[in-house]
């Protein structure tokens, strides 16, 4: 197996320091003054990178993304550092993403050596909060590429809880249901022990709320206050465009969701994107948060309040979005 670069490789800071720079509040999420950054998953060069920061400025704040290579990483490095606010697991990226559900122990064992690696990228970066996919309703390992992925996804186990069969959307019964149940709850325990090693290095474990889809983990407002009430240092990230979904998916109202996730008071990071979902229709565009039928105004004015950092995931016109979640995290108009 091929080994990774490690921080000292990619020319980043010292643990210690990277350590100190994420408990130093800029980057923490609800703990000091919250940020309004970018992800890096809608940006592939450096080119790209470049460009933002010119037209946003020294304001300019980033997550890395579970797409970055080391390789990128290190190249971005002397553009980005200082900047960084959080970066999405793993990272650099992964053949796997982490499945903390799993039964399988070599599976779990790389799940966790992948997200050691994710702490140390964090740390030399100077990172206050790391964002996780939990896990999956499979002891498989889950590969990274949604090519490779969705054959699993596809396998004759999960055809029974597929309710729209266009995305392989479940339904709100399928968190009760007995293949389900068993995954979540080793995902539970695994996760407060993952969150205190992280609370130990100053860094927050931060679960992201899924698609609707069936296979994975964690989708609706009440399982993301389940995870917010199992321990002090476990937080969230919430995804409005996720939830937009599962809104649609599970017949609840949307922004009384989004209320709901936020009253936990454990919400460190949103991520912000938009899509063109509708009853019956079920699309993870991570679209301009302009898209037509979002309720941009009415969300915007929710997340702000929070006191989270506010993570622009769309993958088009990324400034201009940015300029938007600026505006609203100052009390402005945004249209």
């Amino acid at each position: 197996m091929m080994k990774r670069p490690r921080l000292g490789a990619l020319g980043m800071q010292h643990e210690e320091h990277g350590a100190e720079m994420a408990r130093n509040g800029w980057a923490s999420g609800g703990r000091g003054e919250a940020v309004t950054g970018v992800s890096l998953v809608g940006m592939k060069s450096l080119e790209a990178i470049e460009g933002y920061i010119d037209e946003i400025g020294p304001n300019a704040r980033f997550e890395l993304s579970y797409q970055m290579s080391a390789e990128l990483l290190a190249q971005a490095a002397p553009l980005i550092r200082g900047r960084v606010v959080s970066a999405h697991a793993c990272c650099p990226s992964t053949e796997f993403f982490p499945n903390l559900a799993s039964a399988d122990p070599s599976v779990v064992a790389q799940s966790l050596t992948d997200m050691e690696t994710t702490l140390e990228t964090a740390l030399g970066f100077g990172a206050g909060i790391v964002v996780l996919h939990a896990g999956y309703v499979t002891d498989l390992a889950m590969p990274s590429s949604y090519a490779a992925r969705k054959p699993i996804l596809s396998r004759p186990e999960f055809l029974n809880d597929v309710r729209h069969a266009d995305g392989a959307i479940c339904g709100p019964e399928y968190r009760a249901s007995p293949g389900y149940i068993p995954y979540a709850e080793r995902a539970k325990e695994r996760l407060v022990a993952l969150a205190r090693r992280y609370a130990r290095a100053g860094v927050r474990l931060a679960v992201e709320n899924l698609n609707p889809r069936v296979g994975y983990l964690f989708h609706s407002p009440e399982e993301m206050l389940e995870l917010a009430a199992l321990d002090p240092d476990l937080w969230l990230c919430l995804d409005v465009g996720h939830l937009y979904i599962t809104s649609f998916a599970f017949g609840f109202d949307y922004l009384e969701g989004l209320k709901t996730i936020i009253g936990s008071g454990k919400v460190a990071s949103c991520h912000l994107h938009a899509n063109s979902s509708e009853p019956g229709r079920y699309r993870d565009d991570h679209s301009s948060l302009k898209e037509q039928g979002f309720p941009l105004e009415e969300v915007l004015k929710i997340v702000a309040a929070s006191r989270a950092n506010l993570i622009v995931e769309a993958v088009e016109d990324l400034a201009g979005n940015t300029r938007i979640v600026q505006k609203a995290a100052a009390g402005r108009e945004i249209l």
